[in-house]
């Protein structure tokens, strides 16, 4: 590995709490004469390098497949009849196929499958698949896998989660206002085309729920961690992505559902190395293929079914459904709000509850009163832990409650710093509501719903833009290293050198020279599932990895 290193000029580039470090002068060659010497010798070097496609232009071997195996994509056929030269350069790279197959997807050929998703303005597919809204709520409705919810059941199951918006919501000392446009916008006219389908009066068809999924992603990188609201999962999540269209069938709205599922597999490595190496597998097919898209369902139903964790409600893996969405405000002001529902213990019901590391809004108000005060000691007097990507906003801090029971982007979401959403205290002529360290303020503003949807990430609201039937979606910059929609801005003005690049929202330390911070989230998760997928369980790389590994403790 380090003359693989050495041969391919390898520098090395790390993730610090989901941000891109480029750092060419770091040593990362494994020093063999002092381990010949029985002297200490990092391998922190050799494990980074695992995550990376460090020789990608060796020459096939006798067998098909790349000289370095353990870091190289078997040959296709074509592959193999060119010139060793012409096939490096024509054939993708390991991690590069994983990014495009095992951690984000979002083409078509799998979104818009008709064995297993269904087109609700066409009234094609497969209304019962196993990726369609209908089905994932049956699932979540249903008491356990002999007792799979009835048509009527999940009905009255998605209209007890839909009234959540009906009406005013008061929880942990924070009040949310009823986006009442939830029944001119979905609720109606769903009822309406059941009826009229022959459905009973006042039952949903799911054939008719006005949700199209745009993306089924692979959280692995979120192992391991504290969760917010239940036990944190061994093996991070995995999630459905859903956008709104209109009843028209005119267009995507912008509104967004996500199902987010915990992983229930035990507590060992060997327990996580299979399960991405299950999605790490994905690369060997053709994205959106039959093969494929059976081989991602082999892998969604471990989490998506009633029965996957019989110790949660209904016997669900679910950890939360998470909403975003500016189309359900009534108001003439409308801003984007995030929420965010559980499974409720007693009833099994979607049930709206606080919103993970995000303070009421009232804390962010950016004045000198006590609530900003509240808040900007509440970071001052966590700031390592924040720093070091290991806090969890509290419930309540101080004796008040702490946490918001929605969150909403007010004011611009991209555009130029400091006049973009995000959290901050006041400046240092008020020391009680000043925040005192850089990077903490910008880490807790990240870490909250609204932020990272907002200024801290330069993201138009949504990560996962929405998308009608036929178009895939867009996503954000954070995610794939190019400004996303909605105006936004990378910072180093090159859409061409794989890193996106924001200037702190809040202009810190200074508007002359404000710090710059590079992301491209996708080749973290994909390098993470690489590195865990190269080692053995119990072998010194795979013990390092571990220890290298540092849990995520952010909502997206």
């Amino acid at each position: 590995m380090a003359q693989q290193m050495k041969a391919s000029n390898f520098k090395p580039i790390r993730f610090i709490h989901r941000e891109m470090v480029i750092a060419p002068d770091i040593p990362e060659s494994f020093d063999l004469s002092s381990f010949d010497a029985n002297q200490p010798a990092s391998i922190a070097g050799l494990t980074n390098a695992l995550s990376t496609d460090i020789s990608p232009d060796l020459p096939p071997s006798s067998s098909g497949t790349a000289a370095f195996s353990s870091t190289t994509t078997p040959f296709s056929t074509d592959a193999n009849a060119l010139s060793p030269t012409t096939a490096s350069a024509l054939r993708p790279s390991a991690l590069d196929l994983i990014k495009k197959n095992s951690v984000f997807i979002t083409n078509l050929g799998v979104v818009e499958d008709t064995t297993r998703t269904w087109n609700y303005c066409t009234q094609t597919g497969n209304s019962e698949g196993p990726w369609t809204f209908g089905t994932l709520m049956r699932q979540l409705a249903s008491k356990s896998p002999a007792q799979i919810a009835t048509d009527a059941q999940v009905s009255d199951y998605v209209k007890s989660w839909i009234s959540n918006w009906e009406n005013r919501q008061i929880g942990n000392g924070d009040t949310v206002e009823a986006r009442t446009l939830i029944d001119t916008k979905i609720l109606n006219p769903w009822l309406s085309q059941s009826k009229n389908a022959g459905a009973l009066d006042g039952q949903l068809d799911m054939k008719f729920a006005p949700f199209k999924l745009t993306a089924i992603v692979n959280r692995f990188d979120l192992r391991d961690g504290q969760k917010f609201s239940v036990p944190g999962s061994l093996c991070g999540e995995g999630r459905f992505v859903f956008c709104l269209v209109n009843s028209d069938c005119s267009s995507a709205l912008p509104m967004t559902v996500i199902f987010e599922y915990g992983i229930n597999k035990p507590n060992t490595c060997e327990s996580q190395h299979s399960w991405a190496q299950q999605w790490v597998n994905l690369k060997n097919f053709t994205l959106g293929s039959s093969e494929y898209n059976q081989a991602l369902q082999n892998i969604t139903d471990q989490f998506t079914l009633s029965g996957t964790n019989t110790l949660r409600p209904n016997q669900s893996s679910l950890d939360q459904v998470r909403t975003n969405e500016v189309t359900l405000a009534s108001v003439t002001a409308k801003t984007w709000e995030l929420r965010e529902f559980v499974l409720d213990s007693a009833t099994g019901n979607l049930t709206e509850n606080t919103v993970a590391q995000t303070p009421a809004d009232k804390y962010n108000a950016q004045v000198i009163n006590a609530e900003v005060q509240r808040m900007a000691s509440f970071v001052n007097k966590n700031r390592a832990t924040i720093k070091a990507g290991k806090n969890i906003v509290p419930l309540t801090w101080k004796g008040f409650p702490f946490l918001g029971v929605s969150s909403h982007v007010i004011g611009a979401p991209t555009g130029n710093p400091p006049n973009v959403f995000h959290w901050d205290g006041t400046d240092s002529t008020n020391k009680p509501t000043f925040i005192v360290d850089n990077t903490a303020r910008s880490n807790f503003s990240l870490e909250t719903c609204a932020g990272c949807h907002a200024g801290e990430a330069q993201t138009g609201f949504t990560h996962v833009d929405t998308a009608f039937f036929g178009k895939e979606a867009s996503l954000s910059g954070f995610l794939t290293s190019k400004a996303g929609s909605r105006g936004a801005i990378d910072a180093d003005n090159d859409s061409t050198n794989g890193i996106f690049t924001v200037k702190d929202a809040a202009l810190r330390p200074s508007a002359d020279n404000p710090t710059l911070r590079s992301f491209h989230d996708i080749t973290s998760r994909a390098k993470d599932l690489k590195t865990v997928v190269s080692t053995t369980c119990g072998t010194t790389l795979s013990i390092s990895s571990q220890l290298m590994f540092q849990p995520i403790n952010m909502v997206d």
